[in-house]
């Protein structure tokens, strides 16, 4: 591979990448911020976006953590969340095969929503990925995620209570996001209304984060079993006599 190609690459790789660092630096801003104010000292929070790089789970942490949640009750929340990462790289995988191990894992840190989105779409169009590209987004993407919490944290000391508790809808308003941009099937919708409705029973019920393990895999089975009976309805199994006359 040569120079001006890899640098072709590198090009196309930071200009895709550059609206989502614009949106992740004042949403991992303002977890510093949270999490600063909230007596996590500014070490760890960094630390945790260094490690962790998800915007749910390490919000969903200090929600948790604020709460005093159960350590059993927070390692399997974080683990059902990051589920979907796993689907993430198995979609990528393929378009990966040819890569070094090592690349392959390194890879794995542009795995997020919004990068997979854009990553799994130029590989869907035929694109090859490329390691100088995928890596620069990947990296580009983490920086600003790292850099914007450790800006926050730097902030946290001179933010008051008031404004703390303000900037604590920075959560909902992500996963409020997340769901507007899904997709507005009737499976979708419906695993989205039985997650919110069970995990607000269990919040009126104070079950700490119960609610939030039961809705995401109460959901999840319900939008799973609708969309199957849909697909069954649609493309209904053939009957014995249809059988019959295609083998004759």
């Amino acid at each position: 591979m040569n120079r001006s190609y890899q640098r072709e690459e590198i090009q196309l790789a930071l200009r895709d990448a550059f609206p989502i660092m614009l949106a992740y630096f004042p949403l991992s801003m303002t977890y510093g911020v949270l999490a600063a104010s909230g007596g996590l000292q500014g070490g760890i929070a960094v630390f945790s976006s260094v490690w962790i790089f998800s915007g749910g789970a390490q919000f969903m942490l200090l929600g948790m953590f604020a709460s005093a949640a159960a350590p059993v009750t927070i390692i399997t929340t974080l683990l059902l969340l990051s589920m979907r990462h796993v689907l993430y790289g198995a979609t990528m995988g393929p378009y990966l095969a040819n890569w070094r191990e090592s690349g392959k894992w390194l890879a794995a840190m542009g795995l997020t929503d919004e990068g997979f989105a854009v990553t799994s779409s130029r590989a869907a169009q035929g694109d090859i990925i490329s390691p100088s590209y995928y890596i620069t987004f990947a990296m580009a993407i983490y920086g600003s995620w790292v850099a914007g919490t450790a800006a926050g944290t730097g902030l946290g000391g001179f933010v008051t209570a008031e404004l703390a508790e303000v900037l604590t809808f920075a959560l909902p308003a992500l996963f409020i996001a997340l769901l507007a941009g899904g997709k507005r099937t009737l499976p979708f919708m419906a695993a989205a209304g039985c997650g919110a409705v069970l995990a607000t029973l269990a919040a009126i019920l104070q079950l700490g984060g119960v609610g939030l393990i039961a809705g995401g895999l109460v959901g999840a089975t319900l939008g799973q079993q609708i969309s199957r009976v849909r697909k069954g309805r649609m493309n209904p199994a053939p009957t014995k006599a249809k059988v019959e006359r295609t083998i004759r």
